[in-house]
C-alpha cells in the first residue's frame, strides 16, 4: 500500500506503537500489526522488525563551519594587539591599515599576502573574539569603584562617536608612569588631543591631585595655539 507519510512521521509513529505492541498479547499484536501496516505501508516482515527493534533516539545534527582564521592568523593578530597597547577591537580595526604596514616595514612582522588580507578584512567583533583568551589572561581584576558625581556629569565619547567636531573639542586622559606596580608616588602625564586636527598637548603631573590637575589644565589651555585655547571644551575624560 502506498503512503504519503514522511520519514520523521513514520519514525514517531513506530516509537509510539512499539510500546503497545511489546505489551500486547498474541491476538492484540496481530490487530496492532495490521493497523500499523495499513497506516505506514510497510511489508509485514518489515513492520515486525520495526516494532521489535530498539527505540531510536533522534540526534540533533550540528553543522561545524570550518574556521576562517587559524592559529597563525591569531598569533599575528596578538602581535598587532600588543603593539597597539592592547586596545579594543573597534580601535584596533581602525588602526590596522596603518599599524600592519609599519610593523612589516620595520621587520617586526612578515606575513604572506593571503594572511595579510585576512587580517585587514577582519571586523571589530571578530578581532575581539580571537583576542578573548589572551585578553582574559592578561586582565587584572579590580574592585569596582563608585563613579564620582563630577565624572557622571561629563559626557564621554569614543573616537567613533564624533561627528565633525569643531576645533577645541578635546579628549583628555592621564597616563600613569608606574610600570606594572601601581604603588607609591609616581609621575602622571596629562594628555589632551584635539579631535578635529589631531593636535596633542602633554604636561607632567608630579602627583595625581585635583587642584594640580585644574591648574595644569588651565596652563595647557592657554599654551594651545589659537583657536584651541579659547574654544577648548573637554568632553571626554577618563581621569
Amino acid at each position: 500500500m502506498g503512503t504519503k507519510m514522511t520519514l520523521s512521521a513514520r519514525a514517531e509513529l513506530t516509537n509510539a506503537v512499539r510500546r503497545r505492541y511489546s505489551a500486547a498479547t498474541g491476538a492484540e499484536k496481530r490487530k496492532i500489526l495490521d493497523e500499523f501496516i495499513a497506516v505506514t505501508g510497510y511489508h509485514e516482515k518489515s513492520a515486525i522488525r520495526a516494532l521489535n527493534a530498539e527505540p531510536t533516539v533522534k540526534k540533533r545534527q550540528t553543522r561545524v563551519r570550518p574556521s576562517l582564521y587559524d592559529e597563525a592568523v591569531r598569533a599575528a593578530l596578538i602581535v598587532l594587539w600588543e603593539a597597539s597597547d592592547r586596545v579594543c577591537g573597534k580601535r584596533l580595526r581602525a588602526l590596522l591599515p596603518i599599524l600592519l604596514p609599519a610593523l612589516e616595514r620595520n621587520g617586526h612582522l612578515h606575513l604572506a599576502d593571503p594572511m595579510r588580507q585576512k587580517i585587514l578584512a577582519m571586523s571589530a567583533s571578530t578581532i575581539d573574539r580571537l583576542l578573548r583568551e589572551p585578553r582574559s589572561a592578561t586582565r587584572l581584576r579590580k574592585a569596582r569603584r563608585a563613579m564620582p558625581a563630577a565624572r557622571r556629569r561629563v559626557p564621554v565619547r569614543t573616537f567613533a562617536d564624533w561627528n565633525e567636531p569643531p576645533p577645541g573639542s578635546m579628549e583628555m586622559d592621564c597616563v600613569a608612569h608606574c610600570g606594572d606596580a601601581n604603588r607609591g608616588s609616581y609621575v602622571n602625564s596629562l594628555v589632551l588631543t584635539d579631535i578635529a586636527s589631531g593636535w596633542t598637548e602633554a604636561a607632567p603631573l608630579v602627583v595625581r591631585e585635583s587642584g594640580l590637575l585644574v591648574e595644569t589644565l588651565d596652563r595647557v589651555r592657554w599654551d594651545c595655539p589659537s583657536p584651541f585655547g579659547r574654544w577648548m571644551s573637554i568632553t571626554a575624560a577618563s581621569l
